[in-house]
Formats: structure tokens, C-alpha cells, sequence
């Protein structure tokens, strides 16, 4: 397995693997399938253009792309102290191999080489407890919940927040 910084070159295996997740694990994402299976294959581009604020992750085993992170830097100047991690995700065939951790520490390893910044935040549905074991196990702590933060085929779900302090 081999984790690296994705580029536009990915866009293909990265579009394919994001869709399969909004399909397969609706609770994971604030977008839904329907809404991200109708972007044109540009959004995707813009999305994998590498910056210095915006790192998106994906791991690979036997050349194929099985799980993704990404970390985006606040970009107002009050703000830009703090990072938030969105769109983690691993195939469900792949889960339980350690992927997940590895894509979340490296994550934050390319958040401690980000000068000032001190915070990473993400959330996670209440009832996601593997995400959230993992995501603790790795120095995230919990500081909030939304009652009804996402609401799926009329069903409200709750969502934590997390912050792991660089």
C-alpha cells in the first residue's frame, strides 16, 4: 500500500471512488450521490489541483486507488491557525486493514509541516463508531455535537465535532 498526495492526473480513480462512497456510506459525507453524480468531471479536476492549503490524500494498493482524505487550510487570516479534514473514506472492502489510520496520520503529519497552524478539525456521525475510535486513538477530542446535523431520507442524524491540537 502506498499513500500519496493525489493530482488532476487522478481525477478518474478519484471521481469513481468518491461516488461509490456517497452510494455506499450516505452518513460519511454532507453531499449525497445524487448531487455529486451529476458534476461535470471539471469540479473533480479543480478539486484534486494541488495548493499549499488544500492536501487530498488517497491510498493505493496494487494501483488502485481504495481510500481518500482531504485537509484544507482555513484561508482567512484569523482563521488560518485551524485545518478541517473532510471526505475520509475507505473502501468497504478494505476497511479493518489499517488504511484508515495511515490515511489520518499522514494527514496530520502534513498538517504539523503547515507553518502556524495549530488545530485540525473534523466531524463525524454520532453513530460511526469505528471513525470515531480511530479518530480518537489518534489524538482527536471530542468539543461539540450537532443534534440534527444531517438529514437522510427524512431521518435526522447527529454529528460530533473533533479537534486534534497540533
Amino acid at each position: 500500500m502506498v499513500i500519496e498526495r493525489l493530482s488532476p492526473a487522478n481525477v478518474t480513480a478519484f471521481r469513481q471512488l468518491r461516488l461509490r462512497g456517497l452510494r455506499e456510506s450516505p452518513l460519511a459525507f454532507g453531499s449525497s450521490y445524487a448531487e455529486e453524480a451529476k458534476l461535470p468531471r471539471k469540479v473533480f479536476v479543480a478539486r484534486l489541483e494541488q495548493s499549499p492549503d488544500k492536501w487530498i490524500f488517497g491510498s493505493l494498493v496494487g494501483g488502485r486507488l481504495v481510500g481518500v482524505v482531504t485537509l484544507i487550510r482555513e484561508a482567512k487570516r484569523k482563521e488560518r491557525h485551524k485545518a478541517s479534514i473532510y471526505g475520509m473514506y475507505v473502501e468497504r472492502k478494505m476497511r479493518r486493514s489499517g488504511i484508515g489510520r495511515q490515511l489520518i496520520e499522514r494527514v496530520i503529519e502534513a498538517a504539523r509541516q503547515l507553518h502556524g497552524l495549530k488545530q485540525v478539525r473534523l466531524a463525524v456521525v454520532e453513530t460511526n463508531r469505528p471513525a470515531l475510535r480511530l479518530y480518537k486513538s489518534v489524538g482527536f477530542k471530542l468539543y461539540g455535537r450537532e443534534a440534527a446535523a444531517l438529514r437522510i431520507a427524512d431521518k435526522f442524524y447527529a454529528e460530533l465535532f473533533l479537534v486534534c491540537r497540533l
